[in-house]
């Protein structure tokens, strides 16, 4: 506690949430639109992210900004789930403006199944669903903001993937892996990734950032010929490419904490102390959880931060093992399987609860896969970067093909389920 004096603010932190999660779940502040639901006639909605499809509609996530009570628009605060009918054909893009008088439904859970999916949309602050068979659309979004342009740039480069010649389920795997869409990913894909114990390939987490930011550092090491100025260039550069990687995918908030964790690791490295990789994670948890505070229930948030606890409590001792009674040549392969083994082990206890599941091969698939994940990764941003190059797209498309394809089988082969 006294080297790392930032955990106990943040233990602090962690449990005043709790507190109020406990003592106050609903979190009805000033203004939300919940305390108006009876004297007001339509609403007006800030389209945000946009979240996986039911049957028969598509769904995103908004933010309530008016409401009308019969003689002018009040201002109002809050999220909810609006959904617009399949049959319209129609993508509502990210900050758009839209007014729907469809009265908003309590969530409930859904009939026949263990997931507490109405407190899971709580913990995001979600508690009612919009099902707008009619709606009028604002033609320009108004609030044209950071997250705006990265969301943007972010469908630009998902147009680029659906441009080339991938197949089609292979052209949602690659969005999914390089920018973690997952929106237009086959369920069954899911389902094999999840059983086989690699789903998180299909989020952009810090293993994917950190395979990229390593694949330019190949070349950055070269900087080191300058001297000092050479060092600090190099890690100046990877923070602000670890950002622009977080640019890249919308912004979202495990490409954030990502940024935020691998830019203090860096900096850390720039002055004359001594790295504390576990003081570096308390400080990141406690920045990211001041700033949203129910991340805290978000599973992505809690499997992220408790698999690289392990990793870094861990692969200090195994590694120290394994230079001394493992055969040199076989070193590379169980460093890789600690490293796995560790993160599984702290993550264990919340996959069980969230999912009640345990893949009974982890291990061996993230062996076969993990290797393979960087070359898959710079085979994608090689073809969303030539997507227009007569020849080198199809070459890489076909390339990519065949490497997606493999990496499904891989999964498919270790699914016991």
């Amino acid at each position: 506690m006294i080297s790392r004096p930032v955990a106990i603010p943040l233990f602090l932190l962690i449990a005043g949430i709790l507190l109020l999660d406990w003592f106050a779940p609903a979190f009805v502040v000033g203004e939300h639109y919940s305390l108006h639901l009876g004297q007001a006639e339509s609403f007006r909605y800030e389209i945000r992210e946009e979240n996986s499809p039911k049957k028969n509609w598509l769904c995103y996530t908004a933010k309530v900004t008016h409401y009308f009570d019969g003689q002018k628009w009040q201002k109002t605060k809050g999220k909810v789930l609006f959904c617009i009918p399949r049959s319209d054909k129609r993508h509502l893009e990210y900050a758009s403006l839209v007014e729907s008088s469809a009265t908003p439904r309590l969530i409930e859970n859904y009939p026949q199944s263990n997931f507490d999916y109405k407190k899971f949309m709580q913990r995001k602050r979600v508690f009612h669903t919009i099902y707008a068979r009619n709606y009028s659309l604002s033609s320009e979004p108004k609030n044209k903001d950071l997250q705006y342009y990265a969301h943007n740039f972010n469908t630009l480069l998902k147009q680029r993937i659906n441009r080339s010649e991938l197949t089609s389920g292979n052209k949602a795997l690659a969005s999914s892996l390089l920018l973690g869409d997952k929106t237009s990913l086959d369920k069954q894909v899911r389902l094999s990734f999840s059983a086989a114990g690699i789903a998180h390939i299909l989020c952009v987490s810090g293993l994917h950032i950190g395979l990229i930011v390593a694949m330019f550092d190949i070349f950055l090491k070269y900087l080191h010929l300058l001297g000092i100025k050479g060092f600090y260039l190099r890690r100046i550069i990877l923070i602000i490419l670890v950002w622009i990687i977080a640019f890249v995918v919308g912004c979202t908030p495990s490409s954030l904490r990502v940024a935020l964790m691998l830019s203090l690791a860096m900096l850390t490295n720039l002055t004359a102390y001594r790295s504390d990789t576990i003081n570096v994670l308390f400080v990141s948890a406690f920045i990211m959880l001041l700033c949203s505070p129910m991340l805290l229930f978000d599973v992505s948030f809690q499997l992220s931060y408790l698999a690289v606890f392990g990793i870094v409590a861990c692969k200090p001792l195994s590694d120290k093992w394994i230079d001394k009674y493992v055969n040199r040549h076989l070193t590379s392969v169980a460093k890789t399987a600690s490293t796995t083994m560790s993160a599984q082990l702290f993550t264990l206890p919340i996959v069980v609860c969230r999912f009640g599941t345990f893949p009974l091969l982890f291990l061996i698939s993230n062996l076969l896969v993990l290797p393979f994940v960087g070359i898959i990764l710079f085979t994608t941003i090689c073809l969303v970067c030539f997507v227009d190059v007569p020849y080198i797209s199809t070459m890489t498309a076909c390339i990519l093909d065949f490497e997606l394809t493999l990496l499904q089988q891989a999964a498919q082969l270790t699914d016991l389920q």
